[in-house]
């Protein structure tokens, strides 16, 4: 496929029509909602009818189905002019051994293939092909690594690499610009699961003794409009890693969210990693202990601009929005329990 860029707008002028994959997930969320300020026509797979409502109440086409199977969809993903692929294995909220991870990457690269066996290349003119950061393996605490670099993947990276190199295979086929979104952080991400709700909850933030890995973070609504903004200006067949400006050890990260808390530290308690891998397993607590520390340079020579250019700029309004949210949740909770 030639290297090129593509228009997001069509040869008449209107809107794109976007089919996204995994658009209920977390990412997907926020893509929706860019494309939506862009006035772009959406249709999104989901395996839910409940969710299906959702996108309708919001002027959204959902498709009910599942890529692993045959479906309307694959009739559907021929009909418009750019494909968004977020779609992946559930992954979060458990306990992950290696045996649940080697089940995750089958059906991983099982989505890839279904994706690109239903869509014609001819009648489809950009796909984003969404991958993760630890493909990149241990990129080190020093130098921001750029799209160049490569290391042995590690934690969550030799489960997701096998899909996207599948998806590199096709590049001389199909129109596609893949997407490395680094540690993506919002009211509902891994930020909730790991330090707002043990905080909010009064439990124990556990570190591991030894690692304080360097990572590279990015808002959730910045990593939604690159993925948009990608589709006009990303080259076909190129790599483009997702971050913010400024990439920081962990803890420094851990102690702004107690700061926007107002939680002391005392609630931090360091563990050492085979107990860490008793709890969450060893992919997971190997993925805790790897620098991602990432540049975004490329991706802003494309002209995108970050509404939040480090996580100072971000990270106060997620707490507080999250915060917001869960007094609403309580204040809902005793209305119905004083009723």
């Amino acid at each position: 496929m030639e290297q090129s860029t593509w228009s997001l707008k069509n040869n008449s002028g209107l809107p794109m029509k976007i089919f996204i994959t995994g658009g209920t997930g977390y990412i997907g969320q926020s893509v929706i909602k860019e494309g939506l300020k862009q006035q772009h026509e959406l249709i999104v797979l989901t395996r839910s009818e409940k969710n299906a409502q959702l996108l309708r109440e919001q002027g959204i086409q959902p498709i009910i189905g599942d890529m692993l199977e045959d479906g309307e969809w694959q009739e559907v993903i021929n009909q418009v002019d750019a494909i968004i692929h977020l779609a992946t294995p559930p992954t979060w909220d458990k306990k992950v051994t290696h045996r649940e991870a080697e089940q995750f990457l089958k059906t991983h690269v099982n989505i890839a293939e279904s994706l690109f066996n239903a869509v014609n290349p001819q009648h489809v003119k950009k796909i984003i092909f969404v991958g993760g950061s630890s493909y990149y393996g241990d990129t080190g605490n020093t130098t921001p690594r750029t799209e160049e670099f490569r290391n042995t993947p590690k934690g969550w990276g030799p489960f997701i690499t096998p899909a996207i190199e599948y998806a590199k295979s096709k590049k001389s086929e199909y129109p596609i610009t893949f997407v490395f979104p680094a540690q993506i952080y919002g009211p509902s991400s891994w930020l909730e699961k790991i330090f707002m709700e043990p905080v909010y909850k009064k439990r124990i933030i556990a570190g591991l003794i030894g690692h304080n890995p360097h990572f590279s973070p990015i808002h959730i609504e910045d990593c939604g409009r690159a993925c948009l903004h990608l589709l006009e200006h990303g080259q076909i067949g190129e790599d483009y890693i997702l971050s913010d400006l400024l990439q920081i050890p962990v803890a420094d990260f851990r102690k702004e969210v107690l700061r926007l808390m107002d939680a002391e530290h005392k609630w931090v308690f360091a563990v050492p990693q085979w107990v860490a891998t008793l709890v969450v397993g060893p992919v997971v607590s190997e993925y805790a202990t790897i620098h991602t520390n990432l540049s975004s340079q490329k991706l802003r020579e494309t002209g995108f601009e970050l509404n939040y250019p480090t996580y100072k700029d971000g990270l106060a309004s997620v707490v507080n929005t999250w915060l917001s949210i869960k007094k609403a949740q309580n204040e809902n909770f005793f209305q119905r329990y004083l009723k």
